[in-house]
């Protein structure tokens, strides 16, 4: 499968000159998905048939990767662009993305717990000249991620192998319980400056303030907009053939036979018929066929 960033983020120079940018990977395995039956069959077989199927492919060398790009937005081409380029729910449609790369899978873990378990993942470990935006959720899971990292795995979840960088570091994380990585050694707590300075790289550029205002994005927004918020929606559902939407009527008529409140269902209707007349029939057909079959 595809992957991407939901998230806006950007990309700094150290003048301090920017761009917002969005990351696509683009499978070069090519996309392939089950309908519902063949899914519920391999889970009932082996309910961890995709880690197996990973892993199988990289311990006999068919290493699978993806191709990464890039798209890029000056502040005053989001200020024109049609949708709010931090929106979470919006791609960017007709912008270029460069290729800048390639992710490949090589190695499998030699020990499950050590290097997947405890692997933690968080979007305010960024490099220098990669700057979070001022999209709401982003800026929410900078805070959010690293704190349930430390709450799954402990304060010291920076310091385990899988999670710490490859060379040395010196700062002031440091102590605290399950420390496992050497604890920085004997380093001074608090060092005095004239015996221990502390080098401290200036990155002035990486000081952005940009205000939200104009159509590229708004701080809050809690109602749908009827001219804007279906009108991705139903590109992604006309793009489908014509065998992808039955199985896509079928999926989600599999769920709505489950739904036994009828506001709710003829909620879930007018939201299908907002996106697509056809949508909607389709997904109707589906669900009395199966209430029939039930």
């Amino acid at each position: 499968m595809d992957g991407w960033s939901g998230h806006t983020y950007k990309l700094v120079k150290p003048d301090g000159s920017w761009v917002y940018t969005r990351v696509y990977l683009s499978t070069d395995q090519g996309v392939r998905n089950m309908t519902a039956d063949e899914a519920a069959k391999h889970a009932g077989e082996n309910d961890a048939w995709a880690t197996d199927d990973l892993y199988n492919n990289i311990q006999s060398g068919n290493y699978p990767s993806w191709t990464v790009g890039i798209a890029t937005m000056t502040p005053e081409q989001a200020e024109a662009y049609r949708y709010d380029i931090l929106d979470l729910t919006k791609d960017w449609l007709g912008v270029e993305y460069h290729e800048i790369g390639r992710i490949t899978l090589t190695q499998n873990p030699e020990n499950y717990h050590a290097e997947i378990e405890q692997s933690h993942f968080s979007p305010a470990n960024m490099v220098p000249g990669w700057e979070p935006s001022n999209d709401p959720v982003l800026q929410s899971r900078l805070f959010a991620y690293n704190d349930a990292g430390r709450y799954r795995v402990g304060v010291n979840a920076e310091e385990i192998p899988v999670n710490c960088p490859f060379s040395s570091v010196a700062n002031f994380d440091r102590d605290g319980h399950l420390s496992s990585h050497g604890n920085q050694g004997g380093r001074l707590n608090f060092p005095a400056e004239i015996l221990d300075p502390i080098h401290i790289i200036d990155r002035p550029g990486t000081a952005i303030d940009h205000p939200l205002e104009g159509a590229s994005t708004v701080q809050w927004l809690s109602e749908i907009d009827e001219n804007i918020d279906y009108e991705q929606p139903r590109l992604f559902y006309e793009g489908f053939s014509q065998t992808d939407k039955d199985h896509l009527y079928s999926n989600i008529a599999g769920t709505l036979v489950n739904v036994d409140h009828q506001p709710v269902l003829d909620a879930l209707f007018e939201q299908f018929g907002k996106i697509s007349p056809a949508l909607l029939t389709g997904v109707q057909t589906a669900y009395q066929a199966k209430q029939a079959s039930a």
